[in-house]
């Protein structure tokens, strides 16, 4: 009898300890937390190898990526399917240094750089059209010249804002007028274009989508928005990869069209700027239009950062 009074007594001593220690101690801490703005890299997350559930996924708690094929119009095409628990983890950034606007470099040295659980080239807006455009990188805005793209082409830019909470904004051939009525906060901010999809509406006439040569067969990229933090990133291959013809602008229109979960879709540099980068074998890899020997430095980094702490 006293033996079992004394192992009830321990039991009491035990869950009387359990309920006064915090639930994430049980779990060594782990949390999602909010990324810093401008985050340093020492600030950033590395994705965890045990999270790579192949070589076309990876998940952790904060952080899902699914990478897909497949064919249309003759040519090959990748698919990525992200959700993220919060906006802080949909970032961009430039390459090299920021008081000069970015140098070229290999996106797969600057997705090591931030640590990116899955990147992608962005604009290149910055080392393009250097004097133009919309340029705001992480909350911090290098150029507003939207007008100066219409005095130089004759044709204004869609524009493209990441705000706040992550939701995806296109402004309509903008105005620098456009851009600063804008009412939320603008994260990052892009000047490429044109727009694929508004509203959940596959966008037509890409005769004037400068700087864009929409007839060209060509190697396409996009970043897309289907739903509060779920997004995805579609490219598709060009010629220079052997079995793929590459699109115009109007068929990658209708590849990104036909995802009907689209809401927003906006069209980044192409050719062979377009990179996609992935971590496989403990190693960040360009992962699309392998057939390509050529691998271009690029000027921006649009990124998917893991927010989980262990």
């Amino acid at each position: 009898m006293k033996n079992v009074l004394r192992a009830l007594a321990l039991a009491l001593m035990l869950l009387g300890m359990l309920l006064l220690v915090p639930s994430g101690a049980l779990v060594g801490q782990a949390e999602i937390i909010e990324l810093p703005m401008d985050a340093k890299k020492t600030d950033l997350i590395a994705p965890y190898e045990e999270c790579y559930l192949s070589d076309w996924e990876y998940e952790d708690p904060s952080i899902s990526v699914k990478i897909e094929e497949g064919r249309i119009y003759n040519t090959n095409y990748l698919v990525a399917r992200i959700k993220i628990a919060n906006a802080t983890q949909i970032r961009a950034a430039l390459s090299g240094n920021y008081n000069n606007l970015g140098s070229g470099e290999k996106l797969v040295t600057q997705a090591r750089n931030v640590k990116a659980v899955f990147a992608i080239s962005g604009d290149s807006v910055v080392g393009q059209m250097s004097n133009v455009g919309l340029v705001t990188r992480q909350g911090r805005n290098y150029r507003t010249k939207c007008d100066k793209a219409y005095e130089a082409s004759g044709h204004r830019l869609d524009v493209l804002i990441i705000d706040e909470k992550g939701d995806f904004h296109i402004l309509k051939e903008a105005a620098n007028a456009d851009v600063e009525a804008f009412s939320g906060t603008i994260v990052n901010g892009f000047a490429f274009g044109p727009a694929l999809v508004i509203d959940g509406v596959r966008q037509t006439d890409f005769i004037n989508a400068k700087p864009q040569v929409p007839t060209i067969l060509a190697q396409r990229m996009c970043i897309a928005q289907t739903a509060p933090l779920e997004y995805m990133c579609i490219y598709a291959e060009g010629p220079e990869n052997k079995g793929s013809k590459g699109l115009t602008l109007d068929e990658f229109a209708d590849l990104v069209g036909s995802f009907g979960e689209i809401q927003t879709a906006y069209n980044l540099d192409g050719g062979n700027s377009c990179n996609v980068v992935f971590r496989r074998g403990g190693n960040y890899v360009k992962i699309n239009g392998l057939n390509n020997p050529k691998v271009r430095s690029v000027w921006d980094i649009i990124y998917f950062s893991s927010a989980y702490i262990k």
